[in-house]
């Protein structure tokens, strides 16, 4: 449901992203990191190359865990969404600039298979532009859960840091739940956790690391220590 931008901060939520090309390479790092992660992403490259015995391989090895498919829907809103619910994922990533009719179907399915949609910003010019046209969407009660201010891979390079469009998003009178991507690091996270965050996505901050257990414990340390 939209929030207001005062609403009090709690201390968001870790999700690691597992943009692995190979099944067995992502649950070794899950299983290694699961102790500090809250949600574990099954990446768009997982999908593609796995589908959906990949959310369900997660699913069955951590069920205590919340997983996230980042399928970044831009068409068939409500057959992607109800998909990956069934194969057990709770959160679903739809493209923030997909058509709004493929928006209010996703919705529609995750209310008819209870699980949450995060609206990915990642392709958008104008993140508040985007964010703010999409508040009022939804079917029945369900609106959009999470807003997901996010710079790609590919981009990481030339593009704004996403701490600076988090930052504009923020301000918006309303919102959904807001999440952050895009090469974080242990260092960004006293900045990050001074806004209304729900969830902080972090990839290779974690899955490159030398040791991914040490870099998902100092992570979580941060966040438990800077959102106090």
């Amino acid at each position: 449901m939209p929030q207001t931008g005062n609403k009090e901060k709690q201390s968001p939520r870790l999700q690691v992203a597992l943009d692995f090309e190979i099944l067995d390479d992502a649950l070794a790092i899950a299983n290694e990191v699961a102790p500090f992660v809250d949600i574990f992403e099954v990446g768009t490259p997982l999908i593609i190359s796995e589908g959906m015995r990949a959310i369900k391989a997660l699913k069955d090895a951590h069920p205590d865990k919340l997983v996230c498919a980042d399928l970044k829907t831009t068409d068939t809103g409500y057959l992607e969404v109800k998909m990956v619910a069934k194969a057990g994922a709770g959160i679903v990533t739809v493209l923030a600039d997909a058509y709004e009719v493929t928006i209010i179907e996703s919705l529609r399915a995750a209310h008819d298979f209870n699980v949450e949609i995060m609206a990915d910003l990642i392709v958008s010019r104008s993140p508040v532009t985007t964010l703010a046209g999409l508040i009022d969407l939804g079917y029945k009660e369900t609106k959009l859960h999470y807003a997901l201010v996010h710079s790609g891979l590919d981009q990481q390079a030339s593009r704004r840091a996403p701490l600076f469009e988090l930052e504009a998003v923020a301000r918006l009178r309303e919102h959904p739940q807001l999440a952050i991507a895009g090469g974080i690091r242990v260092t960004d996270i006293k900045k990050i956790v001074k806004f209304p965050l729900a969830i902080i996505i972090v990839g290779g901050g974690i899955t490159r690391a030398k040791n991914p257990y040490e870099a998902a414990e100092n992570i979580r340390k941060s966040i438990n220590q800077y959102s106090k």
